[in-house]
């Protein structure tokens, strides 16, 4: 149980960012859902009336330095501290490399490599503050396994895994853990149709990913791999080590 623990969760409206926050829940944390979507805060009240601990939302923009300040400084005034950081907020254009405009480019990187990084650098000065904290953000099985159709979001996301392992190691001495996770092909609602239907086929396992099956993968890895740092975990049912 987490009783008393705090976790920021980013993209917390919907899909794996909300079976994330849930999962948190469920473990007795205090759960802030952050999401630039005013619904987020809809969406807490719901998750906090049958929750444990004390759920709140947050309306933030991950492309925005103010708003990410003002966000991290609204939980340490609310909480006291702050745990974990899910940076789950993203997206991104799929279309084949050579069809991809220069603002599906630059769209698809603010949002989940600049976004990513403006919020760790934020997140990691909390945490210097207080003395520890952890990271998990949000990779993608296909940036390393790659169906097609995914240029700009491959480059951000293998980005991600970089700055995944240079801040693991730029603050292990300071009792902070920075870790990534890459779902495989998990069924939400910015994800479903033709494509999934496509890659299944590959999948060993044969069957889609649930949120709530990687969710608990985030939480392990934000709260209980006490001595894992600069790690990118795939969930993925088995693409990683064949396909079928």
């Amino acid at each position: 149980m987490l009783k008393d623990k705090v976790a920021l969760v980013t993209g917390a409206a919907q899909g794996i960012g909300y079976a994330i926050a849930a999962e948190f829940a469920k473990q007795a944390a205090n759960v802030v859902l952050a999401d630039y979507n005013p619904k987020v805060n809809e969406v807490a009240e719901q998750l906090n009336a049958k929750s444990a601990g004390q759920i709140t939302g947050l309306v933030m923009n991950v492309m925005d330095n103010d708003s990410i300040k003002n966000g991290l400084d609204q939980v340490i005034n609310d909480f006291g501290h702050l745990d974990y950081v899910m940076n789950n907020a993203g997206g991104g254009v799929l279309k084949p490399f050579a069809e991809l405009t220069d603002d599906d480019f630059d769209k698809t990187i603010n949002l989940d490599l600049r976004g990513t990084f403006q919020c760790m650098r934020a997140e990691i000065n909390v945490f210097l503050q207080q003395g520890y904290g952890s990271i998990v953000n949000t990779g993608a099985l296909g940036s390393i396994y790659n169906p097609g159709g995914m240029g700009a979001y491959n480059a951000a996301k293998n980005g991600i895994m970089g700055m995944t392992q240079a801040a693991a190691v730029d603050y292990a001495e300071n009792n902070i853990r920075v870790n990534c996770v890459a779902p495989g092909l998990t069924k939400t609602p910015l994800n479903e149709g033709v494509f999934l239907e496509k890659i299944l086929p590959t999948v060993p396992m044969k069957r889609y990913e649930t949120a709530d099956e990687v969710a608990k993968v985030f939480v392990f890895v934000a709260s209980e791999a006490t001595f894992m740092t600069g790690q990118t975990i795939l969930s993925d049912g088995g693409v990683s080590v064949g396909l079928k």
